[in-house]
């Protein structure tokens, strides 16, 4: 079993988001963008068409970076 946690970017309505998600998934049987799918219970066959569903525009999904803190 794999985490990793993704970032998506997009704007809905007008307004820019930005939302981070938690996965928990097993590479040999999911792709990273299959359990992207999986988390929103989408039926879609992508991602491209699960934002266009969901009404997201400019969207697109990338590997948080973890913050670092500075004392």
């Amino acid at each position: 079993m794999k985490q990793e946690t993704i970032l998506i970017e997009g704007s809905y309505q007008g307004m820019k988001f930005s939302k981070t998600i938690e996965l928990s998934f097993e590479p040999a049987v999911q792709s990273i963008e299959e359990a992207i799918l999986s988390f929103y219970n989408s039926e879609t066959s992508s991602f491209e068409e699960l934002a266009s569903r969901r009404g997201w525009r400019n969207c697109y999904w990338t590997y948080a970076q973890p913050v670092e803190l500075v004392i």
